[in-house]
């Protein structure tokens, strides 16, 4: 089965409630979006194409079809967040092309840098 990349820089992070949607996709490297976006939060985090704030900080893994779709389900693709391939900077230096879910309209808070820490649904 042909697994794809899958960057995620909220609730589907290591440690964090909803990782085990992920099922069995494998861990690849930290990464950062190549273009600069806006990170939201209301009751859960979530990534805005406008304004174009800072680069986002997050996780890569390799994702077969199966649990892609169970993200999806998740994430109520396409009609909360849309998948889209974006370009994702690697620990190591190099690009990757993955999917990423942005939601089409920035709502709630701003967060002030690009990396989304759990306690920050609360503030």
């Amino acid at each position: 089965m042909t697994e794809q990349y899958l960057f995620v820089y909220g609730t589907l992070k290591r440690g964090l409630s909803n990782h085990h949607y992920l099922g069995s996709a494998r861990y690849v490297a930290q990464g950062i979006t190549q273009q600069r976006f806006a990170l939201y939060t209301i009751e859960y985090p979530f990534l805005s194409k406008s304004p174009a704030c800072y680069q986002v900080r997050g996780e890569l893994y390799l994702i077969d079809a199966q649990d892609l779709a169970q993200v999806d389900v998740l994430e109520q693709h396409p009609s909360d967040y849309c998948r889209e391939l974006t370009s994702i900077i690697a620990d190591d230096g190099q690009v990757i092309s993955a999917w990423a879910y942005f939601h089409p309209q920035p709502r709630g808070r701003l967060l002030p840098r690009g990396e989304f820490e759990p306690a920050q649904i609360a503030l």
